[in-house]
């Protein structure tokens, strides 16, 4: 028992139960900045540990390395390290593991997700309003001084209820859809809402 417990104490870093390994590791699509890149083609040529990076390539990276050929510790054991050092200097924004040892483990590719099915306006049921349209046009102007990070969607109801919803998930833009049709429906008489659009992108039935 007493074996079990200095165990979990020397690996605390990086999780008794190896959990938040995986957690540290970045993923998604990613290209270092030029200086990253010489940042970490200098790294490559050092007694390499590990090698951390903001998931935009460029605002920060920090790296972590052996200076003796016998190194205390697991590789696993510097991931916090690095991340630290990069952190430090990233401006608030995270940074996740992109090299454990010289062997690049940043997942690039990753599953994309399933667009899921919601109802869109069609013009057959029901005609959109006066109110509607000039509240989609109050919409657009939204869309029009977004950040290029955020998007926005629309919704209305046969009602004449309209609802507007934003966020920074990127397409399929799953989460943002349920959430504009909730807040439409809540607000809805017949808790019916459709979809509109999707940023400036109408997606009435045809």
């Amino acid at each position: 028992m007493k074996r079990l417990i200095v165990l979990c104490l020397v690996l605390f870093t990086v999780g008794c139960k190896g959990a938040t390994t995986s957690e540290l590791v970045g993923s998604g699509p990613i290209t270092l900045s030029a200086s990253a890149q010489k940042s970490y083609e200098k790294y490559l040529r050092s007694n390499p540990r590990a090698f951390a990076v903001t998931k935009d390539g460029n605002t920060s990276w920090g790296w972590y390395y052996c200076r003796d050929i016998q190194c205390r510790g697991s590789k696993l054991q510097s991931m916090p390290k690095a991340i630290k050092i990069c952190e430090d200097y990233s401006k608030g924004k995270p940074c996740k593991i992109y090299d454990v040892g010289g062997k690049i483990v940043w997942k690039k590719k990753t599953k994309p997700e399933k667009e899921i099915k919601v109802d869109l306006y069609d013009p057959k049921k029901f005609e959109i309003t006066s109110g509607q349209k000039t509240a989609f046009g109050r919409y657009l102007d939204l869309v029009s001084i977004k950040n290029d990070d955020v998007n926005l969607a629309f919704a209305i109801g046969k009602d004449g209820t309209t609802a507007r919803a934003r966020s920074q998930e990127v397409a399929p833009y799953n989460n943002l859809k349920l959430t504009v049709l909730e807040i439409c429906k809540a607000k809805s008489s017949d808790n019916k809402c459709v979809l509109y659009a999707i940023n400036d992108n109408v997606t009435a039935e045809k």
